[in-house]
């Protein structure tokens, strides 16, 4: 039985290419492996310079972080901020001794690693029980000859089967044809594939990055309740009214930002399919850009 694995790399192109194969390029360039019955897609930020939220997408979407120490400077430090930010495995590389940068308590769950080591320390993790609800996080649609609409995304959770009628992010319905995963047809695609899905119902131009596919239609909204976790090594006092980018999977957009004692609420500038359990990134001008993290408690039109 095949075990899919999604990983963030945030920095070191290289160490991205080491581990899979370089594939399609949107925003995030992913890369592609097949060890044993494990399939690992790796997603890197193709340029964070200018585009900072793909590392927030990279590492919400992905269900370990790998971060590469041969460059010991600003990215790598942004890099582990934003990793300190949300409770998952955490992949260090030994290239350089990083203990003084990752001291004080700010990684939880990390482990170093070399890299001959490294995919089975990917293959080996398991993110336990996963639920049944379908979700697909669209990262591209476009047209097929003879085939039709196509729609390129990440399973986040349940199993997607050939005819499933799935609900998009507009209230239109779309039914699965068929799935594709790393180019080989398959009649279903449990959570973590990245899977290519021939779908009826939609035109390609109807679909965007940040929609989703379910089976119980997950609305676009504007206003939203959250919880709020601040980075200590950020000290971003946020005031009444701040305004900030929100990262969510695949979408993004700024909000202003409300902040009460039990959390925080936010009103999104572009409305996004999000639901409560949804978890989310801030980030800020100033260096480390992603400074906060949280998941969404209720959400509104």
């Amino acid at each position: 039985m095949t075990t899919n694995h999604i990983v963030s790399v945030p920095v070191n192109e290289e160490l991205a290419a080491l581990i899979g194969k370089k594939g399609s390029v949107n925003g995030l360039t992913f890369f592609n492996r097949k060890v044993g019955d494990d399939v690992i897609v790796v997603l890197y930020p193709t340029n964070a310079a200018e585009k900072p939220y793909a590392i927030a997408e990279s590492m919400l979407v992905a269900g370990q972080i790998v971060i590469s120490t041969a460059q010991v400077g600003k990215e790598l430090g942004e890099a582990l901020v934003a990793a300190s930010l949300l409770d998952k495995k955490v992949l260090i590389t030994d290239d350089n001794d990083v203990s003084k940068l990752i001291g004080n308590g700010l990684l939880k769950d990390y482990e170093v690693v070399g890299k001959d080591v490294l995919l089975e320390k990917i293959a080996g993790f398991s993110e336990g029980k996963q639920s049944e609800v379908v979700r697909v996080d669209v990262d591209k649609a476009f047209p097929v000859s003879g085939i039709g609409t196509v729609v390129l995304g990440v399973v986040m959770s349940g199993t997607v089967k050939v005819h499933d009628t799935l609900h998009h992010s507009s209230g239109k319905e779309i039914t699965v044809r068929s799935i594709q995963s790393q180019d080989v047809d398959v009649k279903e695609a449990p959570p973590g594939t990245r899977a290519g899905l021939a779908v009826k119902g939609m035109d390609h131009g109807e679909i965007e990055k940040g929609d989703v596919l379910a089976s119980k239609r997950i609305e676009k909204v504007r206003r939203i309740t959250t919880t709020l976790r601040l980075s200590q090594v950020a000290n971003e006092k946020i005031s009444e009214g701040s305004t900030y980018l929100l990262v969510s999977n695949f979408s993004h957009t700024n909000v202003k930002v409300s902040v009460k004692p039990e959390g925080a609420e936010m009103l999104l500038e572009k409305p996004l399919s999000l639901m409560p359990g949804d978890a989310f990134m801030l980030l800020r001008n100033g260096s480390p850009r992603i400074f906060a993290s949280g998941a969404i408690k209720s959400a509104q039109p």
